[in-house]
């Protein structure tokens, strides 16, 4: 969860805000970008142990390559993976990968595994560490493999087109954040679907540009014994709405961003065996984030997140579950390769676990950490 606006803005040229060029020539380069960083996190942050202290370290590394087709058209590829990121892994993990073709003015089709189009959206609040993302952060982490996606970012408009094709257990929502439901799982198996976003930036008004986006997702879920064998869980459909704002810049000066989201996952269930084939989960919520950035490289982030989960389960009362949260975020930028933060996330009401059930710690308790990241 970071980076600057324009990075996340556009699923094609994401990876490419940091990027050192290693070849050129004729047409065609070579780029090479990452991180590597190491966190300190408090207890309830639940990176070790029965909810010890720990510092984990991390590290990601991308390959992007452009060359040059015709006057009008350059073919991209793109790739990055992560390695050891906080979850005691000792391998690479691929993160994002696509293939494309860039139209310059005329916008960017691509094809590959990346988040979809209603990210776009999510970005306006999207700017924290750890402690933040109570509602929007179910959706983000949610990179998908088998999309086409056409981008439009030009005059000050921007719009997303995809198409989901099928794939077995991919991530869709991420059941951790503290939500009641009858199945632990975060991916499931997807049948097709399509994502979309617009949006409109205006030039400065007082202190900096507004910023309009909304988008709509919708999947299809296997069904009819398509997913039983899989390693997903089978679903009927997901639908995703949101819609933001953002007023100011994030590198420089006065921001404040507003984000509303909604989702609804319909026919959820494990096998035929246990039952549970006409369940309904629903979450709906809002994140406001406002803070300042000033010259000498330190900024500030502080934000109010709240997010009602609702559960439908065949033959059982609806359940629900409420998380209020209040992310402060302080990052000293000390050169464009290297900064250091601290972050909290404190309790503003959030529901405690239902008898019989846990959820993590963060969700109604003070967490803590202090990180540092060279960015290359």
């Amino acid at each position: 969860m970071k980076k600057s606006l324009l990075a996340l803005a556009v699923v094609a040229v994401a990876a490419s805000a940091n990027a050192a060029t290693v070849y050129e020539k004729d047409g065609t380069s070579l780029g090479i970008n990452g991180r590597i960083q190491s966190v300190f996190y408090s207890n309830n942050h639940n990176k070790a142990a029965e909810n010890d202290s720990s510092i984990n370290n991390s590290a990601r590394f991308g390959l992007q390559g452009k060359t040059q087709l015709a006057d009008w058209v350059a073919g991209i590829g793109y790739a990055q993976w992560d390695a050891s990121d906080g979850d005691n892994r000792n391998n690479f993990s691929a993160r994002e990968q696509y293939v494309g073709a860039d139209f310059g003015e005329y916008g960017v089709l691509t094809a590959g595994k990346f988040r979809d189009a209603s990210y776009y959206v999510e970005n306006v609040t999207d700017h924290y560490e750890d402690a933040a993302g109570t509602f929007q952060g179910n959706f983000n982490g949610a990179r998908r493999a088998g999309q086409l996606m056409y981008t439009y970012d030009n005059y000050g408009f921007h719009g997303q087109l995809g198409i989901q094709t099928a794939q077995d257990n991919a991530p869709v929502f991420a059941n951790d954040k503290g939500a009641i439901a009858p199945f632990n799982a975060n991916t499931f198996d997807v049948d097709s679907g399509f994502s979309s976003a617009l949006g409109y930036k205006t030039g400065d008004v007082v202190f900096g540009p507004l910023d309009f986006r909304a988008g709509y997702s919708y999947l299809k879920g296997q069904k009819d014994g398509d997913a039983l064998a899989k390693a997903g869980v089978d679903f009927d459909n997901f639908k995703h709405a949101d819609a933001g704002i953002s007023w100011g810049n994030l590198s420089s000066g006065l921001y404040f961003a507003a984000l509303y989201d909604y989702a609804k996952m319909k026919g959820i269930g494990f096998t035929a065996a246990n039952g549970f084939a006409d369940n309904s989960f629903k979450v709906k919520g809002f994140e406001l984030s406002g803070g300042y950035a000033f010259d000498n490289g330190v900024s500030f982030l502080i934000g109010y997140e709240s997010a009602k989960y609702t559960l439908a389960q065949q033959g059982a009362d609806e359940q629900t579950f409420k998380v209020k949260r209040i992310p402060v975020f302080v990052n000293y930028k000390a050169n464009a390769n290297f900064n250091v933060w601290t972050e909290f996330g404190f309790n503003a009401g959030s529901d405690h676990a239902p008898e019989g059930q846990t959820i993590a710690k963060k969700i109604d308790h003070t967490v803590f950490s202090v990180g540092a990241r060279y960015t290359f």
